[in-house]
């Protein structure tokens, strides 16, 4: 059995993240293990203002604090991190054989969009090089 060395969270601003963040805190404290708390900008791809795109990542970077201020009241150890590209695939890239990745899922497509719209989760759980923990709401 592969040892967990780190706990990676990807966020966004929501409630269903700030569940994975608690579980997640929880869990690393009872390993000993650190956690990561990412969030991924995929913005950039859409804007073409800097002064909007730098707004965005004030905010990001707030939401990021609050998230790593609740993982410390488990105790552990967290570390935090913005990222800019697609999310899935960012994710996937910060992963590492020995992480456990504890993330939302977020049921947010409907209809016709649901069957060609693959979530991130989704996606990270196909591709991940690890094992991935998925908080249902």
């Amino acid at each position: 059995m592969q040892e967990i060395k780190r706990v990676v969270i990807p966020v966004d601003n929501t409630d269903d993240s700030k569940k994975a963040v608690e579980k997640g805190a929880y869990l690393a404290k009872l390993l000993g293990v650190d956690v990561k708390i990412i969030t991924v900008n995929d913005t950039h791809q859409f804007m073409s203002s800097v002064i909007l795109e730098k707004k965005l990542e004030k905010e990001s970077l707030a939401f990021l604090e609050g998230f790593k201020k609740i993982g410390e009241t488990f105790g552990a150890n967290i570390e935090i991190e913005l990222i800019s590209g697609k999310p899935a695939e960012e994710i996937v890239k910060i992963a590492q054989e020995n992480d456990l990745i504890i993330m939302a899922h977020h049921d947010r497509t409907k209809g016709i969009d649901k069957a060609m719209e693959k979530s991130v989760s989704q996606e990270v759980v196909h591709n991940a090089p690890c094992s991935v923990f998925i908080v249902k709401n």
